[in-house]
């Protein structure tokens, strides 16, 4: 079994303000020109959404305006917790999950937790795909949303 990623932050807000900004502000943060199913065509993608609620999905508008399919929202509770499946462009019949924690520390400060698991789903290339990721997420996350609650 593959250990799970995990990647844990503290952002200057608090905890419901840091859940909107990854939720609902994605956009505004995820790096479209390179972490994105666009990127593979050589292009930036049009946004990332994350749709509210659990059976939420969570998609992005590819540059030329198509909608690929990234996971699906597991749990969805405003400024603690959202869970989702997490298929970016590929493996939507075995997808990982990723769950994303929100603790208020103090009312300007939130410690927020990403883990990353379920690996096993690609067998035999689980340890690449996981460590690809384990880089990604440090920047994606720990660079990119981290800056955006700034």
């Amino acid at each position: 079994m593959t250990d799970p990623i995990i990647k844990t932050i503290e952002v200057p807000c608090g905890a419901d303000r840091a859940f909107d900004i990854f939720v609902n502000r994605i956009t505004a943060w995820w790096p479209l020109d390179g972490h994105a199913a666009s990127a593979a065509a050589g292009k930036v993608a049009l946004a990332v959404t994350i749709e509210r609620g659990v059976g939420g999905a969570i998609y992005e508008t590819m540059y030329d305006g198509t909608r690929t399919d990234w996971g699906e929202i597991l749990e969805y509770e405003v400024g603690r917790k959202l869970a989702m499946t997490w298929h970016p462009g590929n493996n939507a019949d075995n997808p990982t999950r990723v769950d994303v924690a929100f603790e208020q520390i103090s009312e300007a400060l939130t410690r927020v937790t990403l883990t990353h698991s379920g690996w096993e789903v690609w067998a035999d290339e689980a340890e690449d795909k996981r460590q690809n990721y384990d880089t990604g997420w440090d920047f994606v996350f720990a660079g990119q949303y981290a800056a955006a609650t700034a």
